[in-house]
């Protein structure tokens, strides 16, 4: 069990800079436990509680699947937004994954922006950063009188942090969310961010056959001092939403996310399970980028028939992705006698491989949904839409390979109140995932893969505590295809990636004083399919924890005006597979232990 105390942060909001017309509201509370609607995922500012994160999902990787939005307009990302973007972040899934248009397998991660209020304020931010280091956010938000123009500057700094493979780094990141009212129902949203990180050499180890290796002394750097990694990033988009009355809503959305990797290093440290010499095998990368853009126009219209609510919309998406990635020039071997004391080499003389690989992704998406409410007691949803998919590869030797994918999706989904407080719910929904290429030791290699298409099921009642919590009880089942090599040597769909599971949730006030946000889901995970049934590869995917389980608790103090303290708890109680082992291995697979964290923090406005 690892326990880990932190942090102390400071919440800062200072009277008005600026004389106004009218008092400017008063700031709104910043706790992210009492900001939760359910124990699945929830950012406000730098704090963050929840089961799942913005990259995983109910165990899937939510980029490939690209459900991503940012205030309710599609959004396909190269990277993450920074805080200097966003005001917070909810994983839509379960219950508040039902006001999703268009859902998708996994739920969707949807970013709030951040929008000033008539007046001049700012907002400093401090704390540790997940224990990797010291951080610094700034805020300052204007807005006119009339509301009608608005702007959000920020800063993020975080120095000396110290990561889980022991490198060190630094991170800063500014950016402005502009906002303009032109007219009544008309708004025009702007963003525009920027991201410099510096750090050490990617480090990770492994052991010659597959074996958990033995325990390290952490917090040392095993990446040579010289490797100096360097990466910058940039966001930045435009919304547009029209209420044109009677009903009709229009909107339109275009962004732009970019990763520009200046220099990279790869280091992998290999351990030899009797006790001998460690040796570091480094490649060098130059620059690579990586760069989506995505645009979307929506038209919707509400109406009522009686006691019927009415909700029709339609869409239009595109997007468009790109990668140049190197092949990594090799380094010398390094050799250390002893893995707690790295030996510390000169440069050496190396040239970067000029060739690049390139991998776009051009897709478009249009389609229709339908929303029905029976008063509050009743409310059905569907949508569909068809979508083309279109890959294409220039491997390194210029050779070029292609696929195009037309696949139909859809989503549906009911929810009804069976009593006042009490509301079960189900939905489905078929998505689309980005597939790969085949390997350079298959017998078809460079060859571009069929989009893979995922489906989601899920069953689950709300039920609503008079004056308190929700509970949020629900069970899943998810599935897509794997790829992988045949017997035959050829790379494709061999096999199915099932995870079934059981969530559970409970979010908002205890009494006046204490919130909580409680959340458990137990995983099951299973690989189906030629490879797993010969035995090639393990029925369980690596590194997929069977159960999560975590507690939050923040309690202010009316005596300390402005005080607040927070506890949180998270448990990995369920050890979680890092080899792929066959099926007729014993049971006592190769697993990482689980763990627990605690932290503690106080917090003042």
């Amino acid at each position: 069990m690892r326990i880990s105390l932190c942090c102390l942060s400071l919440l800062a909001a200072p009277e008005t800079l600026a004389q106004q017309a009218q008092p400017a509201p008063a700031p709104q509370p910043r706790d992210v436990v009492r900001a939760a609607d359910d124990a699945f995922g929830r950012r406000v500012g730098i704090e963050d509680v929840g089961l799942y994160s913005e990259g995983e999902v109910r165990g899937f990787d939510l980029q490939s699947a690209g459900n991503y939005r940012i205030e309710d307009h599609y959004f396909v990302r190269a990277t993450g937004l920074p805080l200097t973007l966003i005001d917070g972040t909810a994983i839509r899934v379960g219950a508040n994954g039902l006001r999703t248009d268009f859902a998708a397998p996994s739920g969707v991660v949807q970013y709030d922006l951040p929008e000033a209020t008539p007046g001049t304020r700012a907002r400093i931010e401090t704390g540790w950063w997940g224990g990797s280091g010291p951080v610094l956010a700034a805020r300052l938000a204007t807005a006119s009188v009339d509301g009608t123009l608005g702007l959000v500057g920020s800063v993020q700094l975080n120095p000396l942090q110290n990561y889980t493979d022991g490198t060190a780094g630094d991170f800063f990141a500014a950016g402005v969310v502009p906002h303009w009212s032109l007219a009544p129902g008309v708004k025009l949203t702007a963003l525009y961010g920027r991201t410099w990180f510096e750090r050490g050499g990617d480090t990770v180890f492994a052991t010659a056959d597959d074996q958990p290796p033995p325990e390290i002394a952490r917090g040392g750097e095993r990446s040579q001092p010289w490797m100096e990694q360097r990466t910058e990033t940039t966001q930045a988009g435009l919304i547009g939403n029209v209420e044109a009355g009677d009903g009709w809503h229009f909107g339109a959305s275009a962004f732009l996310s970019r990763v520009d990797d200046q220099r990279s290093f790869f280091n992998l440290v290999r351990i030899p399970i009797d006790g001998g010499p460690a040796e570091a095998i480094a490649q060098a990368f130059g620059d690579e980028l990586f760069r989506s853009t995505s645009a979307e126009v929506t038209a919707a219209k509400s109406f009522a028939t009686g006691q019927l609510q009415h909700r029709i919309i339609a869409m239009v998406r595109r997007r468009d992705s790109l990668a140049l990635t190197g092949p990594g020039t090799a380094l010398p071997t390094v050799v250390f006698p002893d893995v707690d004391a790295p030996v510390t080499t000169p440069r050496p003389e190396f040239t970067v491989d000029p060739r690049r690989k390139r991998d776009e992704v051009g897709q478009w998406a249009g389609g229709f949904g339908y929303r029905l409410s029976v008063g509050s007691e009743v409310e059905l949803r569907a949508d569909v839409q068809r979508a083309e998919y279109n890959k294409s590869v220039r491997a390194l030797d210029g050779s070029e390979t292609h696929e195009t994918t037309r696949p139909w999706l859809y989503s549906a989904s009911i929810a009804g109140g069976l009593t006042p407080q009490l509301t079960a719910f189900a939905s489905y929904a078929r998505g689309l995932e980005e597939a790969g290429v085949a390997p350079g030791n298959a017998a078809n290699r460079g060859t571009v893969l069929p989009a893979a298409i995922s489906r989601q099921a899920e069953l689950g009642v709300r039920y609503a505590i008079r004056g308190g919590p929700a509970l949020i009880s629900g069970v899943f089942e998810l599935a897509k295809p794997l790829p992988g090599l045949n017997a035959g040597g050829i790379y494709g769909y061999v096999g199915e990636v099932r995870h079934r599971g059981v969530e559970l949730s409970l979010a908002g006030p205890i009494t006046s004083r204490l919130s909580a946000v409680l959340g458990a889901t137990w995983l099951d995970a299973r690989i189906n399919g030629e490879l797993a049934d010969s035995g090639a590869i393990g029925g369980h995917p690596i590194g997929r924890p069977d159960v999560i389980a975590l507690a939050n608790l923040t309690c202010a103090f009316p005596a300390w005006r402005g005080w607040r303290s927070t506890a949180v708890s998270t448990s990995v109680a369920t050890a979680m597979p890092i080899a792929r082992t066959a099926r007729r291995c014993p049971p006592t697979r190769p697993s990482r232990p689980g763990c627990a964290s605690v932290s503690t923090s106080m917090a003042s406005r």
